[in-house]
């Protein structure tokens, strides 16, 4: 035997999921008319993925334009009106009632202009949705519709993204490793991983030892009353977008504080059916 200052190291499995999963919906109703991708392919941020028919949303745009155009006169000649009615009231030769009339007449046009000006913006922006973008960058999932297809606003699903870099890997522990975390975490032994970020190690199906290397990012706040087990992930960089959610893992994570103890080859242990001697 020889003794060395060790650490333990608690064994899961799990697997991994993306940062963020979205699914893509149209802002506005229409025909799509273009689709920008190839199904599976890595996108960018904002990158165009799709296309709405625009030519409805171009000429509602238009007409709010010139619906602004024309408040913006009205409130010109209401301005002038009321400017001349304010002379005239001061030199007695209009009445008070007329005076009030214009100056009302010109606030409402204020108005009017102002709510011709949102609604100048609202079209604007109906028009820019009729580009469908990418929220996030990442990997693509295949389209849901076809050129031709009348989708509806906020309805439809038109494709979906994952993120892939960094990614989750997620996992559930038993009740009696979280007691042990959480006393070890009160003596001083070992920071609970809700708050350190603790070390996690991860193999795949098809390798022997632990290269994937992250750290604890997630614990949950309850342990699952039917399980009898807690949720947690672990955060791992992907710049290669190997790792891919999904794909299953097993995972070793940070168990204790540092200590010492008694090592002893495998060769020494001789196991029965009930217990290892």
């Amino acid at each position: 035997p020889i003794v060395r200052r060790v650490v333990d190291w608690d064994d899961y499995v799990g697997r991994f999921q993306a940062v963020q999963d979205v699914t893509v919906t149209p802002r506005v109703s229409g025909t799509i008319t273009q689709v920008l991708f190839r199904d599976g392919q890595d996108v960018t941020n904002d990158q165009p993925i799709f296309i709405v028919d625009p030519r409805p949303f171009r000429a509602v745009y238009l007409q709010a334009q010139a619906n602004l155009a024309k408040a913006r006169a009205a409130q010109a000649n209401a301005a002038i009106q009321a400017a001349d009615a304010a002379k005239l009231i001061k030199a007695n030769a209009l009445s008070r009632e007329v005076y009030e009339s214009r100056v009302a007449a010109s606030q409402s046009a204020i108005a009017d202009t102002e709510a011709a000006k949102a609604a100048v913006e609202s079209a604007r922006l109906d028009l820019e949705f009729t580009t469908v973008r990418a929220p996030v960058a990442g990997r693509i999932s295949q389209r849901q519709v076809s050129i031709g297809d009348v989708v509806v606003a906020n309805t439809t699903q038109l494709t979906r993204i994952v993120t892939l870099d960094p990614i989750w890997f997620a996992f559930e522990g038993a009740e009696s490793f979280y007691l042990k975390y959480v006393r070890q975490d009160e003596i001083g032994q070992r920071r609970s991983s809700r708050y350190a970020a603790n070390p996690v190690e991860i193999q795949l199906a098809d390798e022997t030892g632990y290269p994937h290397r992250g750290h604890m990012a997630f614990v949950d706040n309850a342990i699952d009353v039917h399980s009898g087990t807690i949720k947690a992930y672990a955060v791992l960089a992907n710049p290669d977008k190997f790792l891919t959610p999904g794909m299953f893992g097993r995972a070793r994570l940070l168990g204790s504080g540092a200590y010492e103890a008694m090592l002893i080859p495998d060769e020494a242990i001789v196991t029965d059916q009930t217990r290892r001697l």
